[in-house]
């Protein structure tokens, strides 16, 4: 065990077992970034961040759901009008839902316009589409939770 630690105490006690420092330094602080990095790359991360913003806010709305025919759209009235700051909540929610898309399209968008969907990226393109799937199947069970006209009459087209 002849290594230098760069720091003592509790962050090099970690080190000892985790290598944070390391990490942070490979990984964030000294990470090459190619010189055609343009504002096109920043949809993934864009994407990633809509994504748990919808995470929390789904968490928030599941609070105060009730999931039951006849009691689900009332529920949402009680988020709607009776909950702290629930009205808000939910809009964030259905906002980010469409902004979530929109990101997700430009992302796809990037991926074809620098080529990323081939060889040898091929696989990663299709495991991308398959979970672009999940999360419009994912979309369209959250449209449905409401359970008001809309999400009615959408349920009987599909």
């Amino acid at each position: 065990m002849s290594e230098t630690r760069t720091s003592g105490g509790l962050v090099g006690w970690i080190d000892d077992r985790f290598p944070m420092t390391k990490m942070w330094r490979e990984h964030v602080s000294e990470y090459y970034a190619p010189k055609n990095f343009n504002f096109w790359y920043y949809f993934g991360s864009l994407a990633l961040l809509t994504l748990v913003i919808q995470v929390v806010t789904g968490i928030f709305l599941t609070m105060n759901y009730v999931p039951s025919d006849a009691r689900a759209f009332q529920s949402v009235e009680y988020i709607m009008r009776d909950v702290q700051w629930g009205w808000l909540i939910r809009y964030i929610h259905t906002t980010g839902a469409s902004a979530f898309f929109i990101v997700v399209y430009l992302h796809m968008f990037r991926a074809l316009l620098y080529g990323s969907h081939q060889k040898p990226r091929e696989l990663l393109w299709l495991f991308g589409c398959l979970i672009f799937l999940a999360l419009m199947a994912e979309a369209f069970m959250g449209y449905m939770l409401p359970w008001g006209q809309m999400s009615y009459w959408g349920a009987q087209v599909i």
